[in-house]
């Protein structure tokens, strides 16, 4: 389906931007009043797609545009006009379109680091609790339609309130970043690490069934406990689901990580539970 094939997606708006330089083409080489410029108008195909597809390909069609600019200019060009006249028109065109590229450009990377910021925790690294129940409802759906494995687990410091109580909250927010780095080293490249709140985190893991996330919850576990040498030591509770059923709903699955993690709690702290129906 077009809406989830972002290559022919790219495809589309590359071919839609390619006729729209046609039809300016069109235009210009059967423009009845030369007084009347339009060549200018291949801006617009052109930034579009440095917006849309990057500056690459922005440059890709800029060179194309100026090639047709060039034939038409040459063909309309009034005899005894000399040829510099026509170099200085596109040298004139490339300088406007080197400019807008170049604020488009620095646009998207504003944009992008604004879409960063909106997502993730600036102290940890880790997704935003509203991005990772976001990123759950996705891979919740694609584990429903294909019927494959999924987990999650949910993870809280032990005693951390006594952390920030005796040291600090610099020394808190301190551990706070280690155990968000301790977390991205111990799980894969493709499970999607989230901060649910203060010392509360979750890892998502697409592809995963019961055992294999049992076993990675376990590293996890020791991952954070070796994480502190010294004052203050710090470990963890994990709760875990697995296999989830069809009929789950993101708000569903959180609750019952939250409920495993508290039966590790009440167990005796810096273990691993996993949620039994």
């Amino acid at each position: 389906m077009i809406g989830t094939n972002p290559q022919l997606r790219r495809a589309l708006r590359l071919g839609a931007n390619a006729v729209l330089v046609g039809a300016l083409y069109w235009l210009n080489e059967h423009n009845s009043a030369p007084e009347v410029r339009l060549g200018i108008l291949y801006v617009v195909p052109v930034l579009l797609v440095t917006w849309q597809d990057g500056v690459g390909a922005g440059l890709v069609f800029t060179v194309g545009t100026v090639l047709l600019r060039y034939q038409v200019g040459l063909e309309q060009l009034d005899a005894g006009t000399p040829l510099s006249e026509r170099l200085s028109t596109e040298g004139a065109f490339l300088v406007v379109v080197g400019v807008g590229m170049a604020g488009l450009w620095q646009l998207r990377r504003t944009q992008a680091e604004l879409e960063r910021l909106a997502s993730y925790d600036q102290l940890t690294g880790a997704l935003h609790a509203p991005a990772i129940t976001t990123r759950l409802a996705t891979e919740l759906e694609r584990a429903r339609r294909y019927r494959r494995p999924l987990a999650l687990l949910y993870l809280d410091l032990d005693d951390f309130k006594a952390v920030n109580d005796r040291h600090g909250h610099s020394t808190g927010d301190a551990v706070l970043r280690l155990v968000g780095d301790a977390v991205q080293r111990a799980v894969r490249q493709a499970d999607v690490v989230g901060r649910l709140g203060g010392d509360e985190f979750a890892v998502l893991m697409p592809e995963t069934d019961g055992p294999v996330a049992l076993a990675a919850a376990t590293r996890l576990a020791v991952s954070v406990r070796t994480a502190f040498q010294g004052t203050p030591s710090v470990t963890a509770s994990i709760g875990l689901v697995a296999s989830i059923e069809p009929g789950g709903i993101p708000e569903e699955l959180l609750r019952r990580a939250d409920a495993a993690m508290y039966q590790a709690k009440r167990a005796g702290k810096d273990r691993v539970v996993q949620f039994a129906d």
